[in-house]
């Protein structure tokens, strides 16, 4: 698949271990998008709070219905965030907005799937 800069993502549509090479499913890369686009906007915002983001890492999982479409059901979204100035408030603040204000995969996604978050901050969870 190519993109507008001439960036390519390699995809493959068969089960993980029937897998020629290496690549992500389609699916697998509407959770990737989804952790990218919230995981920027949280950064953003708390850097827009004046706090210092150490590192964020976001693990995403879903679960999918047994029909087709094999749509997402529920999404959970762990965020890994660390920082020295870092507050529980500003970071549950950071993501409330990431999830109902600024990431558009989230607001897609949320139309059909429920959502589980949880914030661990300098590695306790919230």
């Amino acid at each position: 698949m190519g993109f507008e800069g001439g960036e390519t993502l390699t995809l493959a549509s068969v089960p993980r271990a029937e897998r020629p090479g290496p690549g992500p499913s389609p699916v697998d890369t509407v959770l990737a998008a989804l952790a990218a686009c919230t995981g920027i906007d949280v950064v953003l915002i708390l850097e827009k709070m004046r706090k210092t983001v150490s590192s964020l890492h976001v693990d995403v999982s879903g679960e999918r219905r047994e029909e087709h479409p094999r749509i997402f059901t529920t999404i959970t979204l762990v965020y890994r965030v660390d920082g020295p100035d870092l507050t529980e408030d500003a970071v549950r603040r950071a993501v409330t907005l990431s999830q109902e204000t600024y990431c558009s995969v989230s607001g897609m996604l949320q139309t059909s799937a429920a959502f589980q978050v949880r914030i661990a901050l300098n590695g306790r969870e919230i």
